[in-house]
């Protein structure tokens, strides 16, 4: 749920906005598929497999509807599989579908140093057995960004997750800073970024991003489940230049904190695991932002 954070610092970056994307890891659109195996649930319970194949675009460029304000519609797609090796009742094995619409919204006034903005998602996140108002989130985020100069913007904002159920708050903090025409570091919300741009044609990304999901499924009887799962990735991706701004990123590495809950759809959890560490590989073609 914390990823959802990550949108709203797309306005800590925006205000440095030039001939580099907008931000390290900001798309226009991509597709990409990556896999985690074998994370070990712990004392003779089995193992987890992952494995996930996305797909976001932007639906337009920027709307301007106001001077100084600004419009980014986003679109998103998800389809996890989740496979349980021996793991206790009740958990099986899932295939998760998310669809997503969001737009993210930038106030900023020329020659001022502050941004003010927003984010909001209605998501639809379910195993597509049983649809009802379960499977349907609305979340809501909003703060500030500072410029002190060209090269360092911080920003500041709260997030507001499922306000329709088990609503939860996450305040943020997230920077970019140009350290160099080739190296960018930034927190964005819960993401981390540092982007070493060797040359015009190739990038090489160590980046933190969290991975889980929280989706609505059937359980044995039929009745309305939650599966939460909670993880971390930390990876290392390079990048290489295709033609104009398509690119190919390929890259791996660990998942950390990872947690797992099934839960009514109350909140009342049913059961929960804590799978070790586990390794993933990533492939994908990006779409850079204008």
């Amino acid at each position: 749920m914390l990823r959802a954070t990550t949108a709203l610092f797309l306005l800590s970056a925006a205000a440095n906005a030039s001939d580099r994307e907008m931000i390290p890891g900001f798309d226009a659109a991509r597709a990409a598929f990556s896999r985690t195996g074998e994370m070990d649930l712990g004392s003779g319970k089995g193992d987890l497999d992952m494995a996930r194949f996305e797909v976001r675009s932007v639906l337009c460029r920027p709307l301007s509807p106001a001077d100084g304000l600004f419009i980014l519609p986003f679109a998103d797609y998800e389809f996890s599989v989740l496979d349980f090796d021996g793991a206790p009742t009740p958990f099986q094995d899932e295939e998760l579908h998310s669809i997503s619409l969001s737009s993210v919204f930038l106030s900023m006034s020329e020659g001022s140093p502050w941004l003010w903005g927003g984010w909001a998602r209605a998501q639809l996140a379910s195993d597509f057995q049983h649809v009802d108002g379960d499977d349907f989130t609305f979340d809501l985020a909003g703060g500030a960004a500072y410029r002190f100069n060209e090269r360092f913007t911080l920003g500041l904002g709260v997030g507001v997750i499922n306000l329709n159920g088990d609503a939860a708050v996450y305040p943020g903090i997230g920077f970019d800073w140009i350290v160099s025409d080739q190296l960018r570091v930034g927190l964005y919300g819960p993401s981390f970024i540092a982007e070493w741009a060797m040359d015009e044609d190739w990038l090489l990304t160590f980046r933190g991003d969290p991975g889980g999901g929280v989706w609505n499924v059937t359980g044995a009887a039929g009745e309305s489940r939650s599966i939460d799962l909670t993880s971390y990735r930390l990876g290392l991706y390079a990048s290489r230049r295709i033609t104009g701004q398509l690119w190919l990123t390929a890259g791996g590495g660990m998942t950390v904190g990872n947690e797992i809950d099934y839960t009514t759809s109350g909140g009342r959890e049913i059961l929960g695991l804590d799978p070790e560490t586990g390794f993933f590989g990533a492939i994908g073609l990006r779409l850079k932002a204008w």
